[in-house]
């Protein structure tokens, strides 16, 4: 298992690259565990240790949808993209975790285009095991019913 700190800025001018670069990474790899802590200073950031894997062939994931770009999303998925990621950002706050915490964006992304009626096909979905289905895929579902 491999190892990596990345510090989240939170400063307009920083925030979103830093976001950005750990959404990146984090789409890259295969995620294991992950620890966060509010560090206060000047400024205030959030360090954050990703515990990861190399990411398994893409036949070891055969049958999870993956989205990797926003490219592939239509008009109408980019549109439901968009309120998941503000959906991301609220549940965040409240729980007092960073967005990408919660969800990250290739997830939302496979979202916005399965549109899942259900919370059991969050399963199709790659990245969502028992735990993130369970504890949010009713907020999840609720959000795509009232678009």
């Amino acid at each position: 298992m491999n190892m990596k700190v990345f510090h989240i800025r939170l400063t307009k001018e920083h925030l979103h690259n830093d976001e950005e670069a750990i959404n990146n990474f984090l789409d890259s790899v295969e995620v294991k565990k992950t620890a966060t802590e509010l560090i206060t200073g000047q400024p205030n950031f959030w360090s954050v240790v990703v515990f990861y894997d190399e990411k398994k062939s893409k036949a070891v994931q055969a049958g999870k949808l993956a989205v990797s770009d926003k490219s592939e999303l239509s008009n109408d998925e980019l549109k439901i993209f968009d309120a998941l990621k503000q959906w991301r950002f609220d549940v965040g706050m409240h729980e007092n975790q960073l967005p990408f915490m919660i969800c990250h964006n290739a997830e939302l992304m496979a979202i916005a285009k399965l549109k899942p009626k259900v919370i059991d096909d969050l399963f199709q979905i790659k990245g969502f095991r028992t735990r993130k289905v369970e504890k949010y895929g009713a907020g999840i579902i609720a959000l795509l019913n009232s678009i």
